[in-house]
């Protein structure tokens, strides 16, 4: 498994995102859950320790990142590179690829799988651009990286969508 198994979004350019979900953009690593094993982006098998192994659905894929906290992102690498995984690391599910349904639905059935590492991200519906860059702001000031906008009756797709949009930066 590696990058292009997954669903990507693009860069949000001006599209219409009224009714769309938004979520955090997790500065961590991106991975996937393939049923048995945790891939990396760029296919690394991941040595997993075993508290999380025991928590992680056997034959249910779930996609989402390794996260922890704010300024993270460099323990998230060594955790995929080395095995170094800290205490306070989750994984934050945002999506589960076999799951019937809507977005909503989707998150809803990983719900199932929380606890320990694992956590199920939240999300708010947007009905208009002002609310998302409300939305921002909040995740900014936070330190956060930024927002995810996806339509929610996207299904899972491995590529690239205009239905999944980074949203960054309003200046």
């Amino acid at each position: 498994m590696n990058e292009k198994g997954m669903q990507h979004g693009r860069n949000w350019n001006g599209h219409k995102i009224n009714g769309y979900i938004a979520t955090e953009k997790y500065d961590g690593c991106r991975a996937f859950w393939d049923g048995e094993n945790l891939w990396s982006r760029g296919g690394i098998k991941i040595n997993l320790p075993d508290s999380w192994r025991a928590v992680l659905p056997l034959g249910i894929p779930l996609d989402g990142e390794i996260y922890d906290g704010i300024d993270g992102l460099y323990r998230c690498g060594a955790a995929i590179k080395y095995g170094n995984f800290t205490a306070s690391m989750r994984f934050m599910i945002f999506d589960c690829p076999i799951a019937e349904g809507d977005y909503p639905t989707r998150l809803e059935f990983s719900a199932k799988y929380t606890g320990g590492p694992l956590q199920v991200i939240s999300y708010r519906c947007v009905k208009r651009l002002s609310d998302v860059k409300l939305l921002l702001v909040e995740v900014l000031q936070r330190g956060g990286e930024g927002l995810m906008l996806r339509n929610p009756k996207l299904k899972y797709a491995a590529g690239r969508t205009a239905e999944l949009l980074k949203f960054k930066n309003i200046m």
